[in-house]
């Protein structure tokens, strides 16, 4: 049975594991794929697959009708919009992912993005290197307002790392549990967040109704001065509306890991200084990165033998 890999850094002990269960597995090593990827570059790539453990890149019902010996997507990663449902169900092709692999790196990285603008390190490291003694007050971290929109896994890991910093965390969801920890997190309806926090954060997938939930509108209703992070998708924030806010001092700073189509070269968001850009690397620690192949591989493997925990299945597929 073939499985190709269409993810550039999965690691050797987890290609050499499925190997080793007779699987006859090709890991893809050209031109990065992503969101957006065209039909006919991704359909030459996994044309022969019987699995394919994917990445970010887009399958469309018109691609998917193209794959008769597709039986499984296992997703190395938690998001699985980029992937058609319907397509899947029409076909009969399945679909898993690694829910509760990813959470705390991405955690990790929003921590890491808040901490760059309260200490501003880099500014200060560069000042050093030019042979200047300048100091200078930063904001830090304690006592600022960080909002999480959306409070599931992501948000969650966020709000525990947040809190011990002395920040205060207020958090808005379409279904607050009470019932529910909430690690320190305050829930607040959404106009009161935006209007509160110093650092807002999206945490929430992308479905129709979060598709640019960021728009003009709710950017504008954020507090001035305030920072934008994005680890959620792309077309969850509007960029070019981003891009306006920060071009006239509404917003300050913000702070982004994922595009509407990527590789992304060309977001208007490079145009602005206070912008920081990363190349949908959230969740890229050598570590997670790890565990996340390994989960991938060992849904393939449960899957095709009937034995898959549910909570890492999306769509029960039919082919044999």
């Amino acid at each position: 049975m073939k499985i190709v890999i269409t993810i550039a850094n999965f690691c050797d002990d987890a290609l050499n594991y499925l190997k080793d269960k007779g699987f006859d597995v090709h890991h893809y090593s050209g031109p990065s794929l992503g969101a957006g990827v065209a039909d006919d570059t991704l359909f030459e790539v996994v044309k022969d697959a019987d699995v394919i453990i994917a990445g970010t890149e887009t399958y469309r019902p018109s691609l998917l009708a193209r794959l008769p010996k597709l039986k499984l997507i296992s997703r190395n990663g938690i998001g699985y919009d980029a992937i058609d449902q319907e397509g899947l169900k029409t076909n009969g092709i399945g679909l898993t992912h690694t829910r509760g692999f990813v959470e705390g790196a991405v955690a990790e990285q929003i921590m890491a993005y808040i901490l760059y603008f309260a200490r501003r390190i880099d500014q200060q490291n560069a000042l050093m290197h030019a042979h200047q003694w300048k100091s200078k007050l930063e904001p830090g971290a304690k006592n600022h307002t960080l909002g999480l929109v959306g409070f599931g896994g992501i948000g969650t890991e966020t709000a525990k790392r947040a809190v011990p910093f002395g920040m205060k965390v207020l958090y808005y969801c379409r279904h607050p549990n009470p019932q529910e920890p909430t690690y320190g997190a305050e829930y607040a309806e959404l106009d009161e967040l935006l209007a509160q926090s110093d650092y807002v954060a999206a945490c929430v997938p992308l479905t129709d109704e979060t598709y640019h939930f960021f728009d003009a509108k709710k950017i504008a209703k954020m507090k001035k001065g305030a920072c934008l992070i994005n680890i959620a998708r792309g077309p969850v924030v509007d960029e070019h509306a981003l891009a306006d806010s920060l071009k006239s001092g509404h917003l300050s700073s913000c702070a982004v890991d994922v595009y509407p189509k990527e590789p992304c070269t060309d977001s208007p968001l490079a145009d602005c200084p206070t912008a920081v850009l990363t190349p949908h690397t959230a969740s890229s620690t050598v570590e997670n990165m790890r565990e996340m192949n390994f989960a991938a591989a060992d849904n393939v493997i449960n899957y095709l033998n009937g034995a898959l925990d549910p909570k890492y299945l999306v769509v029960q597929g039919s082919r044999a």
